[in-house]
C-alpha cells in the first residue's frame, strides 16, 4: 500500500484517479467518505499508481500485520 500526497479531495481524485473511470458524482462520494473516515483510499483498479493508495493516511488497525506501507 502507498500513501500519497495531496493537498484536498479533489486535488487526490486529480493526480491519481484513472480518469477513464470518473463520475459525476465520484467527487461528492470521496468528499463525504473522508469526511466520516478521516482517508479516503482506491483500489488499484481504479487509480494510476497501480497499487492500493490512501491518502492523507490509513489507519493501522485495519491494515493486515504483512502489509508494507510506502509513504511516497
Amino acid at each position: 500500500m502507498k500513501i500519497v500526497e495531496a493537498t484536498s479531495v479533489k486535488d487526490y481524485l486529480d493526480r491519481y484517479y484513472k480518469k477513464s473511470k470518473m463520475t459525476l458524482t465520484l467527487l461528492q462520494s470521496y468528499q463525504e467518505e473522508f469526511e466520516r473516515n478521516g482517508y479516503i483510499c482506491t483500489s488499484h483498479h481504479d487509480n494510476v499508481m497501480g497499487e492500493f493508495i490512501a491518502w492523507p493516511d490509513y489507519p493501522r488497525h485495519l491494515i493486515h500485520p504483512k502489509v508494507e506501507i510506502e509513504e511516497v
